[in-house]
């Protein structure tokens, strides 16, 4: 610190200096805060960007296992009416 900070600051009294300790460590508080919110967003964002790729593969899976179980219906139902043609001849 130089001469004139420290002589300006001891003209601040007892209140003065108080209230620049609260100050500071104010501000410190909110650094960390600030920090730590940011972290926390990150990790949120991340999990947001996991689950929806999860989703999307989910989706994409429920879609294929729909599309074949219908082509295996219809694969059977061909076979038989086939078989039932067959009979009947």
């Amino acid at each position: 610190m130089d001469a004139e900070f420290v002589k300006w600051f001891t003209t601040l009294g007892v209140g003065g200096v108080l209230a620049g300790l609260m100050f500071a460590f104010y501000r410190k508080d909110i650094k960390q805060y600030t920090e730590l919110w940011k972290i926390m967003s990150e990790q949120m964002i991340t999990t947001v960007k996991e689950n929806t790729a999860s989703n999307t593969r989910i989706i994409s899976l429920l879609e294929n296992l729909e599309r074949n179980s219908i082509r295996k219906d219809d694969i059977q139902f061909m076979v038989d009416r086939r078989l039932q043609e067959m009979k009947n001849k």
